[in-house]
C-alpha cells in the first residue's frame, strides 16, 4: 500500500518548534502512525502503547517508563496509558520549558476527557488528523478553505480548472471514504462492509470505550453509531434517539459525548449570531467518515448513483463536511464549522466562520443548480448584511456560475481543486 505524506506534516513540525509537546489527536486508522514516522524522519524513535510491553511498563511506572525514553521520542496510542502517564508527563515537561520534548498520538480526545484530573493545557500544540482528503490522496489542491474567504464570487474562480466528475464518481468517493486502508487498498463491497464492521468492532469494544468513560451498557455504543448514521445530516433530536433506543434522554446525551471522543460522530453546531442562542440550538450529526456511514446503512457506491437515491443527498453533504473539516485542520486562518437552521424552516448545510464574515455552502445531489438552491443563502446574506462574505452551492455538475450578489455554483470537486 503506497503512503500519502501528509498535509499536516508543516503544521505538525512547525508546532514542535513552537510548543513543549505535540498531541495528534484523530481516529483509529486515519494515518497516525504513518504521520508519526514522516515527522520522526529527522527527529528519533516511536515507540506505541499498543505494544503490551510498553503498555505494561507505561501504566505500571509512568515515571520510569518516560525517563527511559531517548530524547525526542514520539509515544503513540498515548491515551491507552491513563490519568498516571498524562500527570508523569506534564510534571516532566513542566520542568524545562524546551520546545517538542514530545510527540504524542491518541485515538480519543483524551485532553479534553473527564476522567482526566489535568491537562497539559498551554504546554501543548494540539492537531487533529482525520483520514485522507481527496486532493491528498491525488496530490492536488487543499486550500478551499482559505480561497474562498480570499475571492467574493464567481468572477474569481472563472480561471480555475476544476475536475469533470459524475454522479457515479462521486457516489464511489462518498463509499469509499478516506480511510487510507480503503482508499489505497481494496476497492470491492465486500471488502469495505468486512472493514467497517471490524472497525466499529473495534473502536467500540468496551476496553476502549472505557479509556474515555465509564460505559455500564456498552452495546449501546454501537447502536447509538447505527442510529447516527442513519440520521446523517439531520438534527440531532435527544428525544428521538432515546425513544427509539429505549433509554433516557441523559444516557443518550453522555453517549453522544463518548462518540464524539472516540471520533466516531461529528457533531456540527449550530450558527447564529448570538452566542448564547447557539448554545440552546441542536447539532447536526455525521458519522467522521462516510465509508462507515455507508457500510452500516448499506449504501453502495452504485446504489448511491441511482437517481433518486434516498442516501445520495445526506451521505453526499456528509462526505463534503469531512472534507472541509480535513482542511481547516490545515487552514491557514481560523475557521469554525457551523450549520444553520432558523424558526422559517430555512436550513443550510455548512457555515465557515472566520472572525464576524460568514461563509455559506449548500450541498446539492444535481449538476444543474439554480438560484432557488440558493434561496436560503440568499435569505441568510440579506439577514446578516455585511458579515455575508460569499454563499456557495456546491453541486455535482462541471458549471461555475453567479447566482446572485455574493452567491454562487461551483462543483463540488473544487474542493480539492484549488
Amino acid at each position: 500500500m503506497n503512503e500519502v505524506e501528509r498535509r499536516l506534516l508543516p503544521l505538525a513540525t512547525e508546532f514542535l518548534g513552537d510548543f513543549r509537546a505535540v498531541v495528534v489527536n484523530g481516529p483509529r486508522q486515519a494515518g497516525k502512525s504513518t504521520l508519526l514516522r514522516q515527522i520522526q524522519r529527522t527527529r528519533g524513535s516511536v515507540v506505541s502503547l499498543d505494544q503490551a510491553t510498553s503498555l505494561d511498563v507505561a501504566i505500571d511506572d509512568p515515571v520510569g517508563f518516560l525517563d527511559g525514553l531517548p530524547d525526542g521520542v514520539a509515544i503513540d496510542e498515548f491515551q491507552r496509558g491513563g490519568d498516571r502517564l498524562l500527570l508523569a508527563l506534564k510534571s516532566r515537561i513542566d520542568v524545562s520549558n524546551t520546545r517538542g520534548q514530545f510527540l504524542l498520538a491518541g485515538s480519543t480526545r483524551f485532553l479534553t476527557t473527564r476522567r482526566l484530573s489535568e491537562t497539559l493545557t498551554g504546554r501543548v500544540g494540539i492537531i487533529e488528523l482525520f483520514p485522507l482528503s481527496i486532493g491528498e490522496v491525488r496530490g492536488s489542491g487543499t486550500s478551499f478553505v482559505d480561497c474562498v474567504f480570499r475571492n467574493s464570487g464567481a468572477a474569481d474562480f472563472r480561471n480555475a480548472t476544476f475536475e469533470t466528475v459524475s454522479r457515479a464518481e462521486y457516489g464511489e468517493l462518498v463509499a469509499m471514504g478516506g480511510f487510507p486502508e480503503l482508499v489505497l487498498g481494496s476497492q470491492t463491497n465486500r471488502f469495505r462492509a468486512a472493514w467497517v464492521n471490524s472497525y466499529l468492532s473495534t473502536v467500540t469494544a468496551v476496553a476502549n470505550v472505557e479509556q474515555v468513560a465509564e460505559v455500564r451498557r456498552p452495546a449501546l455504543v454501537a447502536n447509538l453509531v447505527r442510529q447516527i448514521a442513519a440520521r446523517s445530516a439531520k438534527e440531532i433530536v435527544v428525544a428521538d434517539l432515546a425513544r427509539e433506543l429505549q433509554v433516557d434522554e441523559g444516557t443518550v446525551r453522555v453517549y453522544l459525548d463518548i462518540l464524539a471522543t472516540l471520533y466516531l460522530i461529528r457533531l456540527i453546531p449550530a450558527w447564529s449570531t448570538s452566542q448564547t442562542t447557539r448554545a440552546k440550538k441542536r447539532a447536526v450529526g455525521h458519522l467522521v467518515d462516510t465509508a462507515l456511514a455507508c457500510a452500516i446503512v448499506g449504501a453502495t457506491a452504485t446504489q448511491l448513483a441511482e437517481p433518486g437515491s434516498p442516501w445520495m443527498g445526506p451521505l453526499l453533504e456528509s462526505f463534503v463536511v469531512a472534507e472541509l473539516a480535513k482542511q481547516i485542520g490545515w487552514s491557514e486562518i481560523d475557521v469554525r464549522l457551523l450549520q444553520y437552521r432558523d424558526r422559517d424552516q430555512r436550513e443550510i448545510d455548512v457555515i465557515l466562520e472566520h472572525g464576524t464574515r460568514v461563509v455559506g455552502l449548500e450541498v446539492k445531489a444535481t449538476s444543474t443548480p439554480s438560484t432557488h438552491h440558493g434561496r436560503h443563502l440568499a435569505a441568510l446574506r440579506d439577514r446578516i448584511g455585511p458579515r455575508f462574505h460569499l454563499g456557495i452551492v456546491l453541486h455535482t455538475g462541471a458549471i461555475v456560475e453567479s447566482l446572485g450578489d455574493r452567491l454562487l455554483a461551483l462543483p463540488i470537486s473544487s474542493l480539492w481543486s484549488v
